[in-house]
């Protein structure tokens, strides 16, 4: 509803109220929508023209959208507000249009340069599912998310992933019988199953002495990490939660036959285990971490890696905040002879971000690759030395139908509002608005500048590189005249 004195220059309630809904087009496996035939049938019910773009892959049909009510057209001229999940295709914005899809921008993210550029261009008003927050505040939750189904379809990968290492290191364990997550007909009781028959392999057969006690840290405290729970909890009886303070008891184990290798030992952490004060003394303070990251140093890679098996992130990190583990960090753990550390399932898919050795994002087809720190190379054998790695970046596609029904639940409230032209919008979505008319909106200002500066860390490295490039040949010429 409106507000009584909110002044408009036609009765909202004789305009044409409409909505559209995308084709994803990001990748072979976007089967998700930003609604599901049942939430069209209620906007439908209540005056609001749904247009759905048809789509052979989407998990629901064209045929159940238009039992619900919607129009299928690939014309979505006459909606409102068009959504997606994922970044349309380059070249496919409609000009002036309001669009709501995950954009990812707001990091100046290289890749996602050239579609700003073109919601700049075509005046779009872009709002970005990631920035809706209760009230529009910067740091306050986030209120229509896929966060906990990525949780819940990466730990499934996860632990999948390390059955496979474990296989490669020349061990069979019962969590090489979890499946890929896209392969169960659902997660509330398919996955569920399945992860509980391998909680309870492990609890019967146990796990190599070698790599007992297996530890899983997750690190973060949101929706993501929630999922993550929910899946390794789904294991039964055989999770034990331990806090920080329990882990070197843990490593002392490490090695040797007992009841710690019929158990999966579980490690949450938050941002008091990632840093410490700089200044000798001093205590933790969340609310000065978040303001001033550059007072803290890191302490995760010596107080809590050298006791983990498989590290979770789940937590939002930018390049204000030191990293979880750098590449030199694993570098020197690995070379101190510590390589309990098996595998990484970033749950956020932050390349080259808190956990640096992420050298690249994976996908649903090749979920994995090997990252060797001694070398700083990768491969996609997972024979090799190294940390198993996971960075798939649309894991909530992994569990389409649950998590598009959960995605447009939250959506609801703020439909009418999308839907009605010239109706204002609510804190959240306002905050939410990344550029409109053809420029950024002035929070997101910094987007700019934050290109400016990582173009030219890139001009940088091109010219170290053709310098070093230059010497390289310099060197092997002068050689080649001395033998001569």
């Amino acid at each position: 509803e409106f507000p009584s004195d909110c002044s408009l220059p036609v009765p909202l309630q004789t305009m044409r109220r409409s909505l559209g809904v995308l084709a994803e087009a990001y990748s072979k496996w976007e089967r998700r929508a930003p609604l599901t035939p049942s939430h069209v049938s209620r906007l439908v019910n209540s005056g609001v023209e749904v247009l759905v773009q048809p789509s052979s892959k989407r998990v629901f049909t064209d045929r159940e959208f238009a039992a619900a009510g919607a129009t299928i057209t690939r014309d979505l001229s006459g909606a409102n507000t068009i959504m997606g999940v994922k970044q349309p295709l380059n070249g496919s914005l409609l000009p002036g249009k309001n669009y709501l899809f995950f954009s990812h921008v707001i990091k100046a993210q290289p890749e996602n340069m050239p579609l700003l550029d073109e919601v700049l261009e075509k005046k779009v008003r872009l709002i970005d599912y990631e920035c809706i927050r209760e009230g529009g505040g910067g740091t306050t939750p986030r209120l229509v998310a896929f966060g906990e189904f990525a949780g819940m379809s990466g730990m499934v990968n996860g632990l999948r992933g390390l059955g496979l290492r474990l296989l490669s290191l020349g061990h069979s364990t019962p969590f090489l019988s979890i499946g890929p997550t896209h392969a169960y007909t659902d997660y509330s009781t398919d996955a569920r199953r399945a992860l509980r028959a391998a909680g309870e392999q492990v609890a019967r057969a146990g796990l190599p002495a070698e790599y007992s006690p297996l530890v899983v840290c997750v690190a973060g405290t949101g929706n993501v990490s929630r999922g993550a729970l929910d899946a390794l909890d789904s294991l039964g009886e055989v999770v034990e939660r331990v806090a920080p303070s329990e882990l070197a008891r843990l490593s002392a184990l490490a090695g040797t036959a007992g009841e710690h290798q019929h158990k999966v030992y579980v490690c949450v952490t938050g941002a008091q285990d990632f840093v410490r004060p700089a200044r000798p003394g001093a205590a933790f303070d969340r609310a000065e971490y978040y303001a001033n990251p550059e007072e803290y140093v890191p302490c995760f890679h010596e107080t809590i890696a050298p006791h983990v098996s498989l590290l979770v992130p789940t937590m939002y990190w930018d390049r204000r905040f030191p990293r979880l583990l750098s590449t030199d960090q694993l570098q020197s753990l690995r070379a101190s002879g510590n390589k309990r550390l098996l595998a990484v399932a970033d749950l956020t898919c932050d390349v080259d971000g808190a956990v640096e050795p992420l050298v690249r994002s994976t996908t649903i087809d090749e979920p994995f690759f090997v990252y060797d720190p001694a070398t700083r190379t990768e491969q996609a054998d997972l024979d090799g030395p190294g940390v198993l790695m996971l960075g798939v970046d649309i894991l909530p596609a992994e569990l389409p139908r649950e998590a598009s029904a959960h995605f447009a639940q939250a959506l609801l409230p703020f439909l009418d509002a999308l839907a009605t032209p010239g109706a204002p919008l609510s804190a959240e979505l306002s905050a939410a608005t990344i550029a409109e008319a053809g420029a950024l909106a002035p929070a997101y200002g910094y987007i700019g500048a934050l290109r400016e500066a990582r173009e030219r860390d890139e001009e940088s490295q091109r010219a170290l590189s053709g310098r070093d490039a230059a010497l390289r040949l310099h060197l092997s010429t002068a050689e080649a005249r001395a033998v001569a």
